[in-house]
């Protein structure tokens, strides 16, 4: 006696990406949260002494879906730093043509000298390190499997 199914395909298809959009859902939630907490940590405990705000003002991030803006939060004026709002959500966009594929977390301090006072200072490397442990312990418990 073969096996036969008696439920349609089309609902089949259905539950399937139903499920499929819920998990996605919840990694994006799971994305904005790592990204609020990186942000959180560059701005709360600076290595640098903040002159004029721009730096600390440029630091935010984006999440990406297919090279498609989901989410993207920071960039919020320090002291009188304008220009670094302006110029984290440029670079932030100049990034964008680079991540086309999945889902991307990005996070960045967008001044054309960050890079340099990381090399003294933290900028932005202790949010990495919190990213690098919080995103794939959060990930597991999402019941993805992580290497």
């Amino acid at each position: 006696m073969p096996i036969q199914q008696k439920t349609p395909q089309t609902l089949i298809d259905e539950y399937l990406a139903k499920r499929l959009k819920e998990r996605e859902a919840k990694l994006i939630y799971m994305l904005e949260y790592a990204g609020v907490l990186c942000v959180r940590e560059a701005k709360l405990n600076p290595g640098y002494i903040d002159q004029t705000g721009n730096l600390r003002s440029s630091i935010g991030y984006m999440i990406l879906k297919e090279g498609r803006v989901v989410s993207r939060s920071g960039f919020h004026q320090e002291k009188d730093g304008d220009d670094g709002v302006r110029e984290g959500q440029n670079f932030l966009k100049s990034l964008i043509a680079n991540n086309q594929k999945g889902l991307v977390l990005i996070v960045v301090a967008g001044m054309n000298y960050a890079a340099y006072v990381e090399t003294r200072r933290n900028v932005l490397k202790k949010s990495e390190l919190l990213a690098e442990e919080l995103v794939p312990k959060l990930l597991r418990q999402l019941g993805f499997k992580v290497q």
